[in-house]
């Protein structure tokens, strides 16, 4: 097959499915947003490890909105009201509050890596605050942008100031039953 389908991604469909779904079973809907994509505006100082757990759920947030490019919602952190943009790309999971089993993972789609090879990012406030993040998404390699980390364990080249130092990691989420 020499020709790509070029399809828009289905994680749009799949989040709006499973908050439906779990709203319908009177399941609280939260998900779990990598905070270093571009276009992500919520309280950063919230995030840990670069990922931050948000509830969706309508006792949660006002104006709840899940279209093809992002989630957007209007809620309390701390007491005061933030308006929350997630591009549909820093989602990672979303799963209910009571049973982590009954969630789902987003997988890599071809449309975001075409999206992060191009820069071409959705800018929902028009100002210039994700060009300016751009620069630091170029400097990812395409198999950090696909979700795997790349190791070098070649200790021969190894600097030892450079192995001395603790060297910041990528976020994980670790599943705990």
């Amino acid at each position: 097959m020499a020709d790509v389908l070029h399809v828009q991604p289905c994680r749009p469909y799949l989040l709006r499915a499973m908050y439906d779904w779990m709203v319908d079973n009177r399941l609280t809907p939260q998900i779990s947003v990598n905070v270093n994509c571009p276009g992500v505006q919520l309280p950063l100082q919230y995030a840990q490890n670069g990922v931050i757990i948000l509830n969706i759920s309508t006792t949660a947030v006002r104006n709840l909105n899940i279209d093809n490019d992002a989630i957007s919602f209007c809620a309390r952190f701390g007491g005061v009201p933030h308006d929350v943009y997630v591009p549909m790309y820093a989602v990672i999971t979303i799963y209910p509050r009571e049973d982590l089993s009954m969630g789902m993972c987003m997988f890599p789609e071809r449309a975001y890596d075409e999206m992060f090879e191009s820069g071409n990012f959705p800018n929902p406030s028009g100002d210039s605050s994700v060009k300016t993040h751009l620069s630091e998404v170029a400097s990812i390699t395409p198999e950090k942008r696909k979700g795997f980390e790349v190791v070098d364990n070649n200790e021969s080249t190894a600097d030892p100031e450079r192995t001395a130092r603790p060297q910041p990691r990528k976020p994980t989420l670790e599943i705990v039953e």
